[in-house]
């Protein structure tokens, strides 16, 4: 009997996990993704809830654990750096408060997901989707570099702007609407010893009212 065949463009977290567990299911799987090696670009991640489930379910969790990030969760301190209030990350529960009991580096989280998957699933790395047909028998991809091939299934798992979802419904411009907001995450040196906290410093705002300012662990 044949195996379905499935094609998942996306590498990041959501690819090699899927990919994981359809194969674990009898699944021939192909994983296409456009960097040339598995991205190690992101920030902290936390592990919560039906996600700490499916970890602990692949026999991943003992592996995330030991890359935990050490934060051990967020406090708010005063001018002199005293801190007035915490909120542990198991303050309620495993899975609940700003900070989950256990966080990760993105970057980390990939290669586990990635290694855990790799000997099993194809890889097609520094490649893409170019052109994708329905046809009554299945998927006909063709990919920037690999050629065309035949698909049962294609899944998009390849971020906020997927190249896949452009081609399955049309220009992103046509579904997308700006709300004019922005947020930027990026790494800085750390310069003051925080001891594994978000630390938060309330301070007073232009109009008087308050303005939380936050310090990175």
């Amino acid at each position: 009997m044949k195996k379905t065949s499935v094609l998942i463009s996306g590498a990041s977290i959501a690819g090699p996990a899927l990919a994981y567990w359809l194969r674990r299911y009898g699944f021939s799987v192909t994983v296409v993704e456009r960097a040339p090696e598995p991205r190690t670009g992101g920030q902290a991640i936390d592990i919560r809830g039906a996600g700490r489930e499916a970890a602990k379910r692949m026999g991943l969790l003992d592996q995330i654990r030991a890359a935990h990030t050490g934060v051990h969760g967020m406090a708010f301190i005063n001018e002199a750096g005293r801190h007035m209030s915490r909120m542990p990350s198991d303050l309620l529960g495993h899975s609940g408060g700003v900070v989950a009991e256990i966080e990760i580096l993105r970057r980390d989280l990939v290669q586990i997901l990635y290694q855990a998957s790799r000997d099993a699933v194809e890889y097609l790395f520094a490649d893409s989707i170019a052109e994708m047909a329905e046809h009554n028998d299945g998927m006909l991809v063709t990919f920037e570099r690999a050629g065309t091939r035949k698909f049962d299934i294609v899944v998009g798992a390849d971020g906020l702007h997927s190249r896949v979802r452009a081609l399955a419904f049309g220009s992103e411009a046509d579904f997308v609407r700006d709300l004019g907001y922005y947020t930027a995450i990026f790494t800085a040196p750390r310069r003051v010893d925080l001891d594994g906290w978000f630390v938060f410093h309330p301070a007073a705002g232009a109009d008087g009212g308050s303005l939380p300012r936050a310090r990175q662990r």
